[in-house]
């Protein structure tokens, strides 16, 4: 896409890029799956049980991946999908005393010490209100050494994802949520932009970013139906799509198999997708990019509750004709099985 286009508009360059056909290049390291704040002087530590059993519920249900032969691995199962198992979110805890916290991909909360923190010249975080709140930051490398240029979009996709499994968990009691990239997020957990790398890097980290937040009452209490559900739930198989393919796909099937380049979506006994006009400005592909992945993800886990149909999201889509489709997902019937 050339540069005048971009500029009529208005998306960074860097969103703009996303929705054009372009191939991403060849793959670049990723990246810490974590970065590992103890070496910054975080404490581990133990937070309120029920946040633990929270994080627990939405990152570690408890089951592991099996080899062929049907033995456990040490590679647990996520619940929440992201865009080719990248997994770049990570998850920030501000309790309600202030206290920032920071949890490892095992689940090991460590307390920050915002004195050391200061000390190495970061900012100050934000006054606080009382309120405790799940702040999901991505480790940017996690998807880019993959997607490269559409990487943008995969990282609002993945961090959207956690904002709306923390709500179906909660329920009405979740808090509100705040999205970005935003300076207040940035203030919020107290950390630099993830631009200026040379002030994480120094300490021995990778840059962050800053994506949503997410209130959470004092003491949270996840419904046990949601806890299973979500514990549970699991995309089909690319296989199953494929074997259900045979006559011909709705208009809408095609159209999103097509976009995606994807051809095991004509196998899904339906498809819903989210889009906007390719020509849109930032500030309506910004808003639409959240709003679509939360309904996404809210159909998703709905759908594992009620156990009549079984999802798979489907992202990295380029623009075709006068839209753009953000995000899209298959859904098979429950035919064939339980999930």
């Amino acid at each position: 896409m050339d540069r005048t286009r971009r500029e009529s508009r208005g998306l960074p360059a860097p969103l703009d890029e996303a929705l054009t056909s372009r191939m991403p290049a060849g793959p670049l390291p990723p990246g810490p799956r974590a970065n590992a704040w103890d070496r910054v002087g975080a404490v581990a530590d133990e937070p309120h049980r029920g946040v633990s059993e929270l994080v627990d519920a939405l990152w570690h249900p408890g089951e592991y991946h099996r080899d062929a032969d049907g033995s456990a691995t040490r590679i647990r199962r996520r619940p929440v999908p992201s865009a080719g198992a990248c997994y770049p979110v990570q998850t920030h805890l501000i309790d309600p005393t202030g206290v920032r916290w920071t949890v490892d991909q095992e689940g090991v909360f460590h307390r920050r010490v915002l004195a050391s923190d200061r000390a190495d010249g970061w900012p100050s975080p934000a006054s606080d209100d009382g309120t405790a709140r799940l702040v999901f930051t991505v480790l940017p490398g996690r998807s880019f050494g993959r997607y490269r240029h559409r990487a943008w979009p995969l990282w609002i996709a993945d961090a959207a994802y956690a904002v709306a499994a923390v709500r179906f968990l909660l329920g009405e009691r979740a808090g509100p949520v705040q999205v970005g990239p935003s300076k207040r997020l940035r203030e919020m957990l107290g950390v630099p932009r993830a631009a200026d790398a040379d002030a994480w890097m120094r300490r021995g980290l990778a840059p962050e970013i800053p994506l949503a937040a997410v209130g959470i009452p004092h003491v949270p209490t996840p419904h046990a139906a949601a806890v299973q559900a979500l514990g549970t739930r699991r995309s089909p198989a690319i296989a199953e799509f494929a074997d259900r393919i045979g006559g011909s796909p709705t208009t809408e099937v095609e159209r999103v198999a097509r976009a995606s380049g994807q051809g095991w979506v004509r196998g899904a006994t339906e498809v819903r997708s989210w889009s906007v006009p390719s020509r849109a400005p930032s500030t309506i592909v910004g808003a639409t990019l959240w709003s679509a992945h939360l309904a996404a993800a809210r159909l998703c886990y709905e759908a594992a509750l009620t156990g009549d149909r079984r999802t798979r999201p489907v992202s990295g889509l380029s623009s075709t004709g006068d839209r753009w489709i953000l995000h899209a997902v298959a859904v098979l019937d429950s035919r064939g099985g339980a999930r």
